[in-house]
């Protein structure tokens, strides 16, 4: 259903700058932003050529804790499509996220308990469709960090408007370019999201 290019990125090593980490216990999770999904899904599939809808959204607890704050847990059922470019096929995930909300008031952690989990109910969802979209951080045995390869060259990914073009650039920084300033150097030119691999 998808196109080479589209195909090609989505099969690309997450870029470790696009990687968020929490403590959760004495675990550290790795995790991408919702934000980060959304734009990589306009990216890599176009805008209107996906959407979501909420088939589901319960709360499942409600408390008090010892600062008095509200703290309200919600459920979130959520179903993604992505359509090819012709919107003549499409592709359907569904999965469910969790979500809480801490706060004084009884309405605003309804509103960010409700909110956190859609945004984990989408981003698992995505999830399925590879590498950009965090199925990598499920494999505990892989490193998630960009890698030079063995020529210390850094391969760099535009999009562009029909597609994603791969262009190698082929040079040794002196020093450690990070990947905002690397994005404010090809910006102007590409007005791309970056992706390493």
């Amino acid at each position: 259903m998808f196109n080479d290019k589209q195909n090609q990125v989505l099969a690309y090593e997450l870029d470790s700058s696009r990687i968020k980490s929490r403590s959760k216990g004495n675990i550290n999770l790795s995790y991408l932003e919702g934000f980060d999904i959304i734009e990589t899904a306009n990216k890599i599939f176009g805008y209107g050529n996906w959407d979501y809808t909420i088939s589901k959204l319960e709360q499942v607890s409600q408390e008090l804790n010892q600062n008095q704050n509200h703290i309200i847990c919600y459920k979130a059922v959520v179903n993604v499509v992505v359509h090819d470019l012709q919107h003549s096929k499409q592709v359907l995930r569904e999965d469910v996220g969790f979500g809480s909300g801490i706060a004084k008031t009884l309405a605003d952690a309804h509103e960010s308990g409700a909110k956190e989990a859609v945004t984990d109910a989408i981003k698992r969802a995505f999830r399925s469709f590879g590498n950009q979209f965090g199925n990598s951080l499920y494999d505990k045995s892989r490193q998630h960090q960009n890698q030079q390869n063995s020529q210390g060259l850094v391969n760099v990914g535009f999009f562009l408007a029909g597609g994603f073009q791969l262009a190698q650039h082929s040079f040794q920084p002196k020093k450690r370019i990070t990947g905002g300033l690397l994005r404010r150097w090809c910006a102007p030119l590409y007005r791309a999201k970056l992706f390493f691999r």
